[in-house]
């Protein structure tokens, strides 16, 4: 039968994968729910809880929004976030169909964020380059027919410019696109988490 220490001791181990200091602040936390509740107690507060690996999951997918919501958000912070709550997920003790949904949930959720992403990144590189090849193109035509040239050099600069200022808006919106996968993987975690729950 797990007591107090053992439990303790379980969920550290869950929780390599945070900060030393946030895993010190979630042991520090249950050690005084456990002595708030008392000795007499240990074995409820265990079975309330759940096993050290669910406790583990939420504690992950905490961290990691409110370490998003909290801070200066950056691409590799966003990742970072998306992989924790990832893990948490695929940590969480759930049953077969349940892990098999929420993987499930996973991939097919990041195939249509990459495929998002690889489209907006494609259409603006298309649109940089595109004004540089009519640039080239009419210096090449400069000597045969300078109007036409004009025409290509014109439309080229105001492409590539376009392009150009294209980028920190596309840099954006990924951002923000990774911000919603962020918060929208942790909704799935605590819906699947719940049905869990309810499943007892």
């Amino acid at each position: 039968m797990m007591n107090r220490a053992s439990f303790l001791k379980k969920l550290r181990g869950k929780l390599q994968r945070l900060p030393a200091h946030e895993i010190d602040i979630a042991l520090a936390y249950y050690e005084e729910y456990f002595d708030e509740a008392g000795e007499e107690n240990e074995q409820k507060i265990i079975q309330q809880l759940g096993s050290p690996s669910h406790v583990a999951s939420q504690i992950m997918a905490d961290y990691a929004l409110k370490d998003l919501e909290t801070t200066s958000t950056s691409t590799k912070k966003n990742m970072s976030a998306i992989w924790i709550i990832i893990l948490a997920i695929l940590s969480a003790p759930l049953s077969l169909p349940l892990l098999a949904v929420a993987i499930a949930l996973i991939f097919s959720f990041g195939a249509v964020v990459f495929s998002v992403i690889i489209a907006i990144i494609a259409t603006v590189l298309s649109i940089f380059f595109g004004g540089i090849v009519a640039l080239i193109s009419g210096f090449f035509i400069l000597t045969q027919h300078w109007p036409t040239a004009i025409l290509f050099m014109g439309v080229g600069f105001i492409v590539t410019g376009l392009g150009i200022l294209l980028f920190p808006i596309v840099a954006r919106v990924i951002k923000t696109i990774v911000v919603v996968c962020v918060e929208a993987l942790g909704k799935i975690f605590h819906k699947i988490t719940k049905k869990r729950k309810e499943g007892y």
